[in-house]
């Protein structure tokens, strides 16, 4: 009973959100390291094995974007080999009746089963537009070769960094922490303007949410909030700056961006933030919080 009480409390315990150096580098060495399987299975090792005790959620995000930074450039790498790709599925095709065909080939080039299909389909029916491509993955019925068309769904369900079903699930997760920010805002008396109240008043670059009457956090002003279903590395932070954040304290003030995921801990010292820039894991805290009182004097 004592060991299923310890198991149990370890498992409810709190997961890391903010990570010191050395536990963000050790994450991003293992999976740069990882070799012998699909992306999938590294987040999966992570979750369950190496780093149980961080945010799972942070860990997708640390294995997305040291991905992305990897495997830059490589569709055009892919691109000169296509013709041998698709050559090497064909043979192998004929050999096996295997719809996982394409997920063993990735597996052994240790690329994205979608990087893979997307350079097989291109190859194999000549596309030449993006949106030719895109739609074959998102509808594999329409694929006149019934096998490839099996192996392409294979592939849909196995990859979680790219696909039609990997960005649907993001955008829904995004969306789902802005209705999170707006929600936990109302409760907290909070008044607002959304993104679409933006718009319609003119501007262009928005904030999640806009403060009708700024309040005090921890005694700094705040007059935006942005949500970010992310984890705030120190790179990406600074992109989020230059790209968004910036704008946002020339036009409106001093705001807070909360990535619901984690954090580096060097993100929120980092000198770019000195524009105005609070950043956390969570909605500010109630206690924090100190609002304007409107009287008729």
């Amino acid at each position: 009973i004592m060991a299923k009480n310890t198991t149990a409390g370890s498992h409810n315990a709190a997961k890391k959100k903010i990570l010191t150096n050395v536990e963000y580098t050790r994450i991003c060495q293992f999976i740069n390291g990882y070799h012998g399987g699909l992306a999938i299975d590294c987040e999966l090792e992570m979750v369950n094995r190496f780093f149980v005790d961080v945010e799972p959620l942070a860990l997708a995000c640390i294995l997305q974007s040291e991905l992305f930074n990897k495997n830059r450039g490589q569709h055009w790498r892919l691109e000169q080999r296509s013709k041998k790709l698709l050559q090497a599925y064909e043979e192998q095709c004929h050999q096996y009746n295997d719809s996982a065909l394409l997920i063993h080939m990735a597996t052994m080039e240790n690329i994205s089963p979608i990087a893979l299909c997307r350079i097989i389909l291109q190859e194999k029916y000549e596309l030449t537009k993006r949106s030719q491509v895109y739609r074959l993955l998102k509808h594999p019925h329409h694929i006149s070769d019934p096998r490839l068309a099996a192996n392409v769904q294979q592939c849909l369900y196995s990859d979680n960094q790219e696909g039609p079903l990997t960005d649907l699930r993001r955008r829904i997760v995004g969306e789902e922490y802005e209705v999170k920010l707006k929600q936990l805002s109302k409760e907290a008396g909070i008044h607002f303007y959304d993104e679409h109240d933006l718009r319609r008043m003119g501007y262009d670059k928005t904030p999640d949410i806009k403060m009708i009457f700024p309040f005090l956090y921890k005694g700094s002003v705040v007059n935006w909030i942005e949500s970010k279903a992310n984890f705030g590395d120190p790179k990406g932070h600074k992109k989020n700056i230059q790209q968004q954040l910036q704008s946002y304290c020339n036009r409106f003030g001093p705001g807070i961006i909360i990535y619901w995921f984690g954090y580096h801990e060097d993100t929120p010292n980092l000198l770019d933030n000195n524009i105005g820039i609070t950043v956390l894991t969570d909605f500010p805290a109630r206690e924090d919080l100190v609002f304007m009182e409107l009287t008729e004097d």
